[in-house]
C-alpha cells in the first residue's frame, strides 16, 4: 500500500527540461508499456505541430514509493541509469501516458538508432529546414545539401544551446531572407516558449492505476495488475550479490507450459489468479497478522525474495489444485461459478500432505450451491483458516445446509456467464456424461468446454423443435433442466429431430442406453412415450430437476440438501 497522500496535479514543462528528466531517469518508462512503435512520420508531424504551437496532449505520469522494472532502451536510446543507483530513489515517475511522444522527443533530440524498415540503423536524430520550416532525418540530409546551404540545417538538440555567435553567422549567410529569419525566430522560441503539459497522480493503488490506464490509454490496451507485479518483482543478475536473475512472467510461462503437458484445461488461468493462489500459500505459511492476500493491496507486498523462496513450493500447489478440479470434471477455470472457489482449495492442498479430498468436493458444491457467497476477500481468508484450517488438524467442521429449489432450476435460462448456469453445468459436468453412441466414452474426456460458446452443449428438446410449440410462459425453451453435453458431431446429427425420435434411435443401436441416460440425469420415461404433448416438456424439466437434486444430495453426504417446494418459495417470497 502506497504511504504517498493521494493527489493529482497538473504541471508545464520546457521541453528541453522534459527531455533532460528522461535522460537522468527522473521519468522512467515502465517494461509494462509497449516498445516504442512509431514510425519517423509521426515524430515529423509531432514536431510540426510542436513548432505551430498546436497542443499535443499531455503526459500522466504515476508517482509511486513502488520500483518498477523499466525499460532501458527504446527507440535505439539506451538510457544510462544505473539500477542500483536508481532504486535507491524514494519515490519514482512511471509515465502511463504519452510513452511514444516522451521518447520521440527523447531519440530526435538526443539521437539514437533503431530499425524501421529495412533500415536497422535508422538515426533518429531529428534537423530543421530553415528555408522551408521542414523537419528532416539524417537519412534525406544528403540531398537537401544539393539544394540548401549547410547554414540552413541545422540540428534540433543544437538549437536550445544557442549564442549570439549562431544567430550571427546563420544571419550572415548569402541567402539569408525573412521567411528564414521568421523560421529562425520560431523554432529557437519552441524551446523558450513551448510548454508541455503534464498530469500526475500520487498516492493512488495499482488497482486504480490500472482503471486510470485502460481509460486513458489510445492504444485501448488494458493494463493488469499482473503487469505491475512482474515489472515491480524484475531482477537482473547480480554475481557479486549472489542475485539471479527474475523474471515472473518467465515463471508464469513456464507453468503454463507443464498444465498444457499435462492435458489440463487450467492454462487458461488468468496470471493475476495465478499470483493469487501464490499469494494465498504465503498466507498460510504466515498465518498471525499475514499482510499477504488476494486484493491489490496485499500483492501489493510480495517482493522478488517471496517468489524466490516459495515459488517451487506453491507453483506444485497450482499444480496440485488445477488436478483436483480436473479430476472434478471442472475443465477449466471458465467452469468455475466463482474464480474466487480455487483459493481456498489452493490454500487447503499447500503442504497437505494427506488432504480429506471428499470434504473439500462437498465443500465446493456447498458453497457453489450456497445462496450465501463469499461477498469479499477477508471472507475468503476467514474460511480458509476456520474451515480448512479445522479440517487440515483432523476436525470435521460442519458444513451449512443447502436450500435448493427444482422451480428455480426449471424456470432459471441458461446464460454462459451467469454463475448459476455454471454451477449446474459443472455439476453435470461431474456426473461424467456419456457419449449418445458409447456407455464408455465420457463426451468431456479431454475435450476442451469453454461455456462461453455453446458447440458441446445441446438442448434435450432442441430449440427448433419446441419453437413451433404453444409453451407455458413460464417456460423456457433455454432453461438449464433442458440444457445437457453432447459432442458436437452428435449434436448436428440431431438438429432439431423430436425427442422421442432420436432418442428411440440411439437406444435401437446402443447397448445400456439407459445408463447413458442417467449420466446426463435425464428421466428416461419421457424417452419413451409414443407421441409428445405441450405439457410433457415442463414435465421433463421439473423431473430433471428432481434428479438432479437427488444427485447433489447423493454427493453431498455430511450436507443437508433442503428441496423447496413451490408451495415454500411463494410463503417465502423467493419469487415476485
Amino acid at each position: 500500500m502506497s504511504n504517498l497522500q493521494r493527489d493529482i496535479s497538473t504541471e508545464n514543462m520546457k521541453i528541453t527540461e522534459f527531455v533532460d528528466e528522461l535522460r537522468k531517469d527522473k521519468f522512467l518508462i515502465p517494461t509494462f508499456q509497449r516498445e516504442f512503435v512509431w514510425e519517423p512520420d509521426n515524430i515529423i508531424k509531432l514536431w510540426d505541430s510542436i513548432f505551430r504551437f498546436y497542443p499535443i496532449g499531455s503526459v500522466l505520469y504515476w508517482v509511486t514509493d513502488s520500483y518498477l522494472h523499466t525499460h532501458r532502451q527504446l527507440g535505439g536510446f539506451e538510457f544510462p541509469h544505473d539500477e542500483d543507483i536508481v532504486r535507491q530513489f524514494e519515490t519514482w515517475k512511471y509515465v502511463l501516458d504519452g510513452q511514444q511522444r516522451a521518447t520521440s522527443l527523447l531519440v530526435s533530440m538526443l539521437g539514437g538508432k533503431g530499425r524501421v524498415e529495412d533500415d536497422e540503423d535508422f538515426d533518429y536524430t531529428l534537423h530543421f529546414d530553415l528555408t522551408t520550416g521542414e523537419f528532416l532525418f539524417p537519412s534525406k540530409l544528403s540531398k537537401k545539401r544539393e539544394e540548401v546551404p549547410d547554414e540552413f540545417l541545422v540540428r534540433l538538440r543544437d538549437v536550445p544551446e544557442w549564442t549570439p555567435k549562431d544567430f550571427f553567422q546563420i544571419a550572415s549567410a548569402e541567402d539569408y531572407c525573412d521567411e528564414v529569419e521568421s523560421n529562425l525566430n520560431q523554432i529557437f522560441r519552441i524551446f523558450s516558449d513551448y510548454k508541455l503539459s503534464l498530469i500526475r497522480i500520487k498516492g493512488v493503488e495499482v488497482n486504480e492505476v490500472c482503471e486510470i490506464f485502460e481509460r486513458i490509454n489510445q492504444e485501448g490496451k488494458k493494463l493488469d495488475p499482473f503487469d505491475i507485479i512482474v515489472a515491480r518483482t524484475y531482477r537482473v543478475e547480480d554475481e557479486e550479490k549472489g542475485q539471479s536473475h527474475f523474471y515472473l512472467r518467465e515463471k508464469t510461462e513456464a507453468l503454463y507450459d507443464t498444465l498444457t503437458d499435462r492435458g489440463s484445461r487450467f492454462q487458461d488461468l488468468e496470471p493475476l489468479t495465478i499470483v493469487q493462489m501464490f499469494a494465498m500459500c504465503l498466507r498460510k505459511d504466515h498465518p498471525r497478522g499475514s499482510k499477504f492476500g488476494t486484493t491489490p493491496a496485499a500483492l501489493d507486498n510480495l517482493r522478488t525474495r517471496h517468489f524466490d523462496e516459495y515459488w517451487d513450493r506453491c507453483e506444485q500447489t497450482i499444480l496440485d489444485t488445477a488436478k483436483f478440479l480436473s479430476d472434478m470434471r471442472i475443465h477449466g477455470p471458465a467452469m468455475l461459478p466463482y474464480i474466487y472457489l480455487i483459493h481456498p482449495i489452493c490454500y487447503y492442498l499447500y503442504q497437505n500432505k494427506s488432504p480429506n479430498r471428499s470434504m473439500v468436493r462437498q465443500w465446493f458444491w456447498a458453497t457453489t450451491f450456497s445462496v450465501d457467497s463469499f461477498r469479499n476477500a477477508r471472507m475468503v481468508y476467514d474460511f480458509s483458516k476456520t474451515f480448512f484450517g479445522a479440517l487440515e488438524d483432523g476436525k470435521m467442521p460442519n458444513l451449512p445446509p443447502i436450500a435448493i429449489s427444482p422451480r428455480r432450476l426449471v424456470e432459471r435460462d441458461y446464460r454462459s456467464r451467469s454463475a448459476s448456469s455454471r454451477a449446474v453445468m459443472a455439476f453435470l459436468a461431474a456426473q461424467k456424461p456419456k457419449s449418445f453412441i458409447d456407455p464408455e466414452a465420457e463426451v468431456l474426456d479431454n475435450v476442451y468446454l469453454n461455456l462461453s460458446q455453446a458447440p458441446n452443449l445441446h438442448h434435450v428438446y432442441p430449440r427448433s423443435f419446441l419453437s413451433d410449440t404453444d409453451l407455458p410462459e413460464d417456460i423456457g425453451i433455454n432453461s438449464l433442466m433442458n440444457i445437457c453435453f453432447l459432442r458436437a458431431r452428435i449434436n448436428i446429427q440431431i438438429g432439431g429431430s423430436n425427442p422421442l425420435t432420436y432418442f428411440e434411435e440411439f437406444r435401437s443401436k446402443v447397448p445400456n442406453f439407459d445408463s447413458i441416460l442417467d449420466s446426463h440425469l435425464i428421466p428416461k420415461e419421457f424417452t419413451t412415450r409414443d407421441s409428445f404433448e405441450p405439457e410433457d416438456y415442463r414435465d421433463f424439466l421439473y423431473a430433471r430437476a428432481d434428479m438432479f437434486i437427488d444427485a447433489l444430495d447423493e454427493a453431498l453426504p455430511d450436507v443437508q440438501v433442503i428441496r423447496i417446494d413451490e408451495e415454500q418459495e411463494e410463503a417465502e417470497g423467493r419469487f415476485g
